[in-house]
């Protein structure tokens, strides 16, 4: 499960007192703190563990977008953050696997709601949405 290897990640970067730990940290804190919240208390699946992996992400994001251009020592530390993150996501669909599973749709005769519908639900949370949708159109003109 998830939540394991992120529990794993956290302890070897503590025991190792490297600066991504603080970072495993806010995680483990987010999952614990929403897991508390949900009705009834349960612990969350790895779906959601990926859903707040990507919120912490684009928070990173957000906050990189507003530092002042050139390298500075705050741009490090979100990257390093960043870093350490990442290996908790799923592995990312190629535009060329995007393409792919489009044109067989398209090809089997559906429209461009029922391709999304099946891409979520074949590969959920493993595609980029705004990609997915231009592959899509493109394979439907």
């Amino acid at each position: 499960m998830l939540l394991e290897k992120i529990k794993a990640a956290t302890l070897a970067a503590r025991k190792a007192r490297q600066p991504q730990a603080g970072v495993l940290l806010t995680l483990q804190g987010a999952i614990d703190t929403r897991s508390k919240t949900m009705n009834p208390v349960r612990p969350l699946t790895d779906e959601e563990i990926v859903a707040e992996v990507r919120k912490l992400l684009k928070g990173l994001n957000e906050t990189e977008g507003y530092l002042p251009a050139g390298p500075s020592e705050k741009r490090d530390q979100i990257e390093l953050e960043k870093a350490a993150l990442e290996p908790f996501l799923p592995k990312q669909m190629s535009e060329a696997e995007l393409k792919a599973f489009a044109e067989a749709r398209v090809a089997a005769g559906d429209n461009m709601g029922q391709i999304m519908a099946a891409l979520k639900q074949a590969h959920p949370g493993e595609y980029d949405g705004k990609t997915a949708s231009a592959l899509v159109k493109a394979a439907l003109a």
